[in-house]
Formats: structure tokens, sequence, C-alpha cells
């Protein structure tokens, strides 16, 4: 196989899956094995925060810390992990850690705890699967959902549009080009590139071998309709891979999974071993690859880097992924949803795909709500349902409250105040409402919360997960954080809202990739339409 190094990675995962935990002497063993330097090995080990150095303890809890557990009693609830595990221990001497985690794609289970590799809602459902036999709870499934978006009434119909594509039948490859312009279907990530662009642009590209990956590393907070969609409809995930690679020319289809979503990856895999036997007529090999973790994963030069088993580090670009991406070769890389969303438009064309929309917008979309809604969870609704309309579907906010702000698209993206309610869920509009489609996350806030404190916590996770890898993201976010908390202590001093606002355009003009260009737009958009009232120190 061309273009695959030894997979340090992958041996990583294993050997952590083992033993709990990476030990020197296997580490140097590695690398005699796989006839690499250890300081290569040792690299990529100290950089992913899923690997650990020292023997774990019996029980490991990994509590989420950020926005939509916080909002969720996160700090009461990690106060009754602490005193349980304590509880737990004396009572059978085994040692449980207790670790404060960075967003776990659980949002609509907030507060959410991973017990080993299964997540539990609260305290006590986590604490009470320590004193099962057997923890880890292998009888953990995910429950499968229908939605419109599916062609295929029946299993036996799947991968109907792929086969018909590889047999030169319709679509063709131009064809399905075609109708993706005409859909206007754009990237579900968060950045909205037009796909067809993205395809063609890796389709006309020379190169030795081509390649597609499916970004599922969705690891923003509030964001996890990917998650629903690995699980509900892997069948259309797999088809939209093999559509990209009959396409572009690719003969590998690579799924990038974070490791948190474990419940997902069998339902994936399970549906893999009916996807292969299609893939190997068409001769594309699909795989799924385990992250090691964190948040900046997700980007999609860093999520290459990873690939090549090196430090997760993003790329400078240009050159962009689909000219010069994994080991150089052009690269189709597309998220969860779009690749399901092709795979309608591919079955059922550009016109049934654009009468799906509302108001004037074209499609489906699949959007995560969570915060302050009786019913958090993923939505499958036409583009142009306005937010009012979807905070409705989510049983609306507890007790009648009414909404103070809304974020519409995840920790990446502005908030928006409750005077931008009627606003459709399509990117035009949220982008002249001030916002951001983003990754199609909603969390709502009820009227009643301190905006400053939800701003100080999505600030903290930018800061928890930057790479480090440029001066303005890693400074930047640690200092943005400072201000944040003495403002929160009510110490700060009056400068710091227009301090904030310099930091914020320095990471915009100056850092690597979207993590720091975006660190500070939630909290600076409640500066700037939600002032808090918070007092400030006099100079």
């Amino acid at each position: 196989m061309r273009y695959r190094p030894p997979s340090i990675i992958q041996h990583l995962n294993a050997l952590q899956a083992e033993h709990g935990w990476l030990r020197h002497d296997d580490l140097v063993a590695l690398a005699r094995e796989l006839g690499v330097p250890l300081h290569r090995i040792e690299g990529v080990a100290s950089f992913y925060p899923h690997y650990r150095r020292t023997p774990p303890a019996a029980h490991r809890l990994d509590v989420c810390r950020d926005l939509a557990c916080a909002m969720r009693g996160g700090a009461d609830n990690l106060a009754q992990l602490r005193a349980g595990a304590a509880a737990h221990e004396a009572a059978t001497g085994e040692r449980v850690e207790v670790c404060e985690v960075s967003c776990l794609g659980r949002c609509d289970q907030a507060p959410a705890v991973l017990v080993g590799h299964d997540p539990h809602s609260g305290a006590p459902a986590a604490l009470a699967a320590l004193r099962r036999p057997h923890p880890h709870d292998d009888h953990l499934e995910v429950a499968a959902r229908s939605y419109r978006v599916d062609p295929y009434a029946r299993p036996g119909e799947r991968y109907a549009t792929v086969r018909a594509l590889a047999a030169g039948g319709a679509p063709t490859a131009e064809a399905l080009l075609a109708e993706l312009k005409e859909a206007g279907l754009r990237g579900m990530g968060g950045a909205g590139f037009p796909t067809a662009l993205k395809w063609r642009t890796v389709r006309d590209a020379a190169g030795d071998e081509k390649f597609v990956v499916c970004n599922a590393d969705e690891s923003e907070p509030g964001t996890f309709k990917d998650r629903e969609l690995l699980a509900s409809l892997p069948h259309l995930v797999w088809e939209g891979m093999m559509l990209g690679a009959v396409v572009v020319g690719a003969r590998r289809a690579i799924v990038y999974l974070r490791h948190e979503y474990e419940l997902e990856r069998r339902a994936l895999a399970r549906e893999q071993e009916v996807a292969a036997r299609i893939a190997a007529e068409l001769d594309v090999e699909l795989e799924i690859f385990v992250s090691p973790g964190g948040y900046i994963m997700g980007e999609e030069t860093a999520l290459l880097e990873a690939l090549e088993d090196r430090r997760g580090e993003p790329r400078n670009k240009p050159p962009y992924p689909g000219i010069a991406g994994l080991f150089g070769q052009p690269t189709l890389i597309n998220n969860v949803e779009t690749l399901t969303m092709a795979t309608a438009i591919a079955a059922r064309g550009a016109a049934w795909w654009k009468a799906q929309g509302v108001r004037g917008c074209a499609g489906l979309k699949f959007v995560s709500v969570s915060g302050d809604v009786v019913r958090p969870g993923v939505h499958e609704v036409a583009t142009g349902t306005t937010i009012a309309e979807l905070v409705a579907l989510a049983g609306g906010v507890p007790d009648g409250a009414a909404v103070q702000a809304v974020m519409p698209g995840g920790a990446s993206t502005a908030f928006l105040a409750a005077d931008k309610l009627e606003t459709p869920l399509d990117f035009e509009h949220l982008r002249r409402a001030g916002s951001s489609l983003g990754s199609g996350a909603v969390v709502v806030v009820a009227e009643g919360r301190d905006m400053l404190e939800l701003g100080a916590n999505v600030t903290r996770f930018f800061r928890n997960e930057s790479c480090g890898k440029c001066v303005p993201c890693r400074v930047g976010t640690e200092k943005a954080v400072v201000l944040l908390d003495e403002w929160l202590a009510g110490h700060a001093p009056e400068d710091t809202p227009e301090l904030l606002r310099q930091l914020d355009r320095t990471l915009g003009q100056t850092s690597i990739c979207g993590l720091g260009q975006v660190a500070l737009l939630p909290v600076v958009s409640i500066l700037d339409r939600l002032p808090p009232t918070r007092p400030l120190r006099r100079s």
C-alpha cells in the first residue's frame, strides 16, 4: 500500500487499550518494531490527551466541564461524583479517578459523564455504573431513528446510487457534480464551503493517489448532530464516501472518528461490513481511524497530520487539502452531515433537495439543540426553520422562562439576542443577523443566566484546546481567560472590555487556524449585544 507509513497512532491506541497506559518499555519495543526513532513515538504520545503515561486507576470518570454541562448543574455534578468516588474507594479499595475533560459530544445528556467508554447522564447514573460487576456496559447501544433524508425505504435498497454511478448509469460523475452544484449544498462542519466545488477541485487535481476523508471528530461544545447520523444513518455516510471516491478517483476512504464515540464506532463498524462488500466492487478500501483526542483534530489539516502519524498541529494554508492533502496527495475532506446530504441529493436530485426548504431556503438540516430547553437533542428540520420554531420543537424553555440569547452554530459562533429568534436557520440569514450557522449547534440561554460566565466558559474551552503551535492563540487565549476571571471575581480594570476586543482582533488576524481566529468571538458578541452588568474597577 502506497503512502501508508507505520501507523504509530493505531499501535499506541492498541497499547493503551491493552494496558490502560503507555509503558516506556512498550514504546521502546514499538520503535524497534516500526523502525522509527523513539523520539518520534514519544513526540506523538506526548501530544494527544487520550494517552496516559502512568498506571490507571481501577475506574475513570470523565466529566464534561463545558457549556451545556455547566448550564445543567455541572459544578454540583462534579462535587457529587468526587464524593461518590471517595465513598466507592472506601468501601471497595478500588481507586477511582474523576477527571474534568472538554466537551464529550453528549450535550443532550448534560451533565455528561463517561465511565470508561460508556456515556451516562448525571452523577447517580455514573456512580451506579461503578457498582455493577462489569461497569463497562456492553449492552449500551444507540437506538437508530428514521429520517426524511434517507432515500432508502428498506435495507436491501441501500447503496443503489453508488452502484449505478460506478456502473456508468445515472447519475454519471459529471451529472452528480452538476446536481450538487444546483442543490447548493455547502459543508456542514462549520465553514460552509460549496460541496460541488470541493469535489470538482479534487477530481481535477493531479496526483499519484487520491483519498476521501470523513471528518467525524466533532468536538465543539453544543455540537452532537454527527454523532446521531453515525448511529442512525451510517449507510448514508459510507455511501457518501464511496460516491466521493468514485467522483474524484480515490481508492481509499477513511472515517476519522473521535475516540469518545465508541457506541457510534460500533454502529459504523457494523455497517462497514456491508459497505465494504460494495466498496470492494468499486476498488475502494474503507477504514475507521480512531482519534487519540483533542478538539484541534477537527481542523482538517491537523486531522491529516494525525493520519500521517504526527502531532496534530494545523498546517499553513495554502496549499489546501484538495490539492495537497494526505501524504501530499489530493484529498476530499467532508464532515459526516455533508456526506449524508450528498448521498440524498445523488439519489433524489437537486430539485427534490431544494423543495425541502422553507422561506426561500433549500434542503434539510440536522441541528443539535442544548442548553435551556426541555428536550435537548438532534432535530432534522427544513432549512429556513426559524430559531423560535426550533426552540419550540425542543419543548421550549423550562418553566416557561423567556429566551435571553442563542448561540446558533456552536461555540465558535457569536451569540444572538432574543430579538433575533425569528431568524431562519440558514447560512445567509444568520450571517446577516450577525452570527453563523457554523456546526449546526443551537445553544439556548434562558433569561437570568449570567452571560459573562457563559462567555468565560467558552473562552476557557478554546484556551484548554489550543494546540499551542502559534503564539497568538497560545498566549492570547490564556490572557483572555485571566481577564475574564478577574472580571468575574470583581476586580478587573475598567478597560477590560476594550482589551478583550483588541485581543479578538489580534487573534483573528494572526492565528494559524480557525480555533484562534474565533476563540474570543462569543465573548465579544456578549460585550457588544448583551452587555454584562458586573462592575469593573475604576483606575
